[in-house]
């Protein structure tokens, strides 16, 4: 299980399904562990559906924020859902790659074999 409880969103749009019925999270500029909590939060009601997670403005991101990001990834692709990381920041995907995170997280592929 991962710790959703719940700050890393955009307020304003909260949990809300696209078109097609995915759940869309815009994340805030700083993924800290204090912004963490609405994110959580939202993560949790999105639960067994199809996630999106905008991450184009993403600009500082903490460790404990992508061990967050990556356990819900982990725990959607076992649950049999999508879950997407849409135009990861640089910021973002510098600090995935310095951690040696799976290059299919920032791909939205599934869990590697």
């Amino acid at each position: 299980m991962f710790p959703f409880s719940g700050r890393g969103v955009d307020r304003m749009t909260g949990p809300a399904p696209d078109s097609c019925g995915n759940t869309v999270l815009k994340l805030k500029a700083a993924l800290d562990p204090t912004a963490m909590e609405d994110l959580l939060r939202d993560l949790r009601k999105a639960r067994n559906t199809a996630v999106i997670l905008e991450a184009g403005e993403v600009s500082r991101v903490s460790t404990l924020a992508l061990q967050a990001l990556l356990s819900a990834w982990m725990t959607w692709i076992s649950d049999g859902h999508d879950f997407h990381i849409a135009s990861p920041s640089s910021a973002l995907l510098d600090a995935a790659t310095l951690l040696g995170f799976p290059p299919d997280f920032l791909q939205g592929e599934g869990i590697p074999s």
